[in-house]
């Protein structure tokens, strides 16, 4: 074991827990150097490399996590979770879902239907992502990640009503919820209440939103300058 990796390890968990983003990159990174063991702190290595763009670096680490049988298979499971989300913004989203299925097949829970659906969604079959996403609703209709996916397969399928319905349930449990307050501020643009969409489309640039989001910030940026340069 190395202790000295692990201390570094542990001031880059520390600093991340602060939001020291570049504080806790820097020592994570020596601590990989110094033959860091503890694997919790390489997932939260991996986490804050893919919420930072740098999703092969991400990979590479997941997979890492995940061939080491002196892990905890608690430990590799959460490893294969997030080597999915980074197989995903790499571009490789049938990888992706084929190993967020090998994980259900294990166990359920309502982030891999969360991930699972959305990924279904991005894949483009809108007859499975709906079948699956109304699957997830049944076993868990209060996760605002499955209402937003749902939603959004109703969105993609022309059915405005009832995706409306749903991303209005999601801004109701989490009013920072940026997909549902950019897919809203495009349902008032096509019903005509232009000024109800730039408010929903300025308070989603408020969100946190980083590179693991599915709406990226020049998107919502875009359709704000669109709109706004309608109404002046």
């Amino acid at each position: 074991m190395s202790l000295r990796g692990n201390f570094y390890g542990l001031l880059g968990y520390l600093n991340h827990s602060k939001k020291k983003y570049s504080e806790a990159e820097k020592y994570y990174r020596k601590a990989v150097e110094l033959g860091m063991t503890k694997g919790n702190y390489k997932l939260s290595y991996g986490v804050l490399l893919l919420n930072r763009g740098k999703f092969e670096e991400a990979k590479e680490l997941f997979s890492k996590v995940l061939i080491d049988y002196s892990q905890t298979e608690k430990t590799r499971t959460r490893a294969k979770m997030n080597l999915a989300l980074a197989y995903w913004k790499l571009g490789d989203v049938d990888t992706a879902i084929e190993m967020l299925m090998e994980l259900q097949l294990k166990f359920n829970t309502s982030r891999i239907y969360g991930s699972l659906g959305y990924m279904l969604i991005e894949k483009g079959d809108l007859e499975r992502a709906l079948e699956y996403n109304l699957e997830a609703l049944d076993y868990d209709d209060e996760d605002p990640v499955i209402l937003d996916n749902l939603a959004q397969t109703y969105y993609e399928m022309n059915e405005i009503e009832q995706a409306k319905e749903l991303f209005l349930k999601v801004e109701e449990i989490n009013p920072d919820q940026v997909t549902a307050l950019y897919y809203l501020a495009c349902i008032y643009e096509r019903e005509g209440n232009r000024a109800l969409a730039l408010e929903k489309l300025s308070r989603a640039l408020e969100c946190d939103i980083t590179p693991l989001s599915t709406i990226s910030r020049q998107e919502i940026q875009g359709k704000f300058d669109e709109l706004q340069a309608i109404n002046s």
